[in-house]
């Protein structure tokens, strides 16, 4: 299974992720890598993630701000693990030496470099900054809207019917008991980034069924992920929810139980998605239509708005990539990558000696 997340994305005004749980396991190492832009935190996960691709599951980490850029890597049979530790995902070792160490790439930059170019460097950091906050404003923005499309679902659902629909679904769905330990984990599939909003559907490939869940309001979806996941927990299956990061984290958007090789997808990723076993579920047969009639005016301004808003956020977002690569431009000039390198080796020989 390859696996593809974001390590974290802007949720309702403010940079979300759930990688912290992962740093606080104490039986996982975590490097967590400090320095700025272009010191090769990136690069040097890519450099040990293809190191250990043969033999071992990586699992991957992208960031939201740029999906081509690795945030973190995972190495599950090793207990290992490499991260980012930088704003806006700032991470603490909490056993330090133990469990987690820091690893500062800023000692291969040289100062004085840098400081020739002081007033540049500067002013695009402040600007990648004040760009990224106004993204952020437009993404709550959207997520206020977006939580009030959710609130009319709720009004105007048709709960028994779900409910009917979801028991039959879910009993031929987990006909029978797991071998996990019935564990949630939450696991960003989407975000919104420079290209707008994105879905790893790679990390779907090894699923055998994707239910593509059609529901533009998506509270039947919500509640349909969150009664499987239940119901599949209580049987001994391990799931991984994706929450909606337009909906401020509220509500899930997607699912995987891997044991099954079963997905279950909704939103734009549903609209997008091209899997061989894609199988489709229409939930807006579950909604009042007479109530949805009487709301249908406020539910166009509604997606109207939030159209706009996120087109803005997108691009707003790719005005702070390119300020973050003006950036980047001056840091990787004044590093020394051969010192980066040995460290890179030194860190992949650990990670083995920690396997054995």
């Amino acid at each position: 299974m390859s696996e593809v997340y974001f390590l974290g994305a802007v949720s309702g005004g403010s940079f979300k992720t759930e990688f912290p749980k992962l740093i606080r396991d104490s039986g996982m190492f975590t490097y967590i890598l400090k320095g700025g832009p272009g010191t090769g935190k990136s690069s040097m996960m890519k450099r040990i993630a293809e190191h250990f691709e043969g033999e071992h599951h990586i699992i991957r980490f992208c960031c939201s701000s740029d999906p081509g850029s690795l945030d973190a890597v995972v190495i599950p049979s090793l207990h290992s693990a490499i991260c980012d530790g930088t704003s806006p995902h700032v991470f603490e070792p909490v056993y330090p030496g133990i469990c987690q160490k820091y690893l500062n790439l800023g000692e291969f930059w040289d100062e004085i470099e840098l400081a020739a170019h002081r007033p540049e460097i500067i002013e695009a950091t402040d600007k990648n900054r004040s760009l990224l906050q106004r993204a952020q404003r437009f993404t709550a923005a959207a997520a206020d809207i977006t939580s009030d499309t959710f609130g009319l679902g709720s009004d105007c659902l048709l709960a028994d019917k779900l409910e009917a629909f979801v028991g039959r679904f879910t009993k031929k769905l987990l006909g029978r008991h797991g071998s996990g330990a019935g564990e949630k984990s939450l696991l960003r599939l989407t975000a919104l980034t420079e290209y707008g909003i994105l879905t790893h559907h790679e990390t779907l490939e090894s699923c055998g069924t994707v239910y593509t869940v059609r529901d533009s309001l998506g509270t039947a979806a919500d509640y349909l992920l969150s009664r499987i996941s239940d119901e599949a927990c209580a049987r001994g299956y391990d799931v991984i929810l994706s929450p909606d990061q337009l909906l401020s984290d509220t509500a899930f958007q997607h699912l995987i139980i891997p044991e099954l090789g079963v997905a279950m997808i909704s939103g734009s990723a549903a609209e997008e998605c091209a899997h061989p076993g894609r199988q489709r579920l229409n939930l807006m047969r579950f909604y009042d239509k007479g109530l949805l009639s009487e709301r249908k005016m406020r539910l166009k301004l509604n997606r109207a708005a939030v159209s706009d808003l996120i087109t803005e956020a997108v691009g707003t977002v790719r005005s702070a990539k390119l300020a973050h690569d003006e950036i980047e431009r001056w840091y990787i000039s004044s590093m020394d990558f051969e010192r980066l390198d040995r460290l890179t080796e030194k860190v992949i020989k650990e990670i083995e000696q920690r396997g054995e």
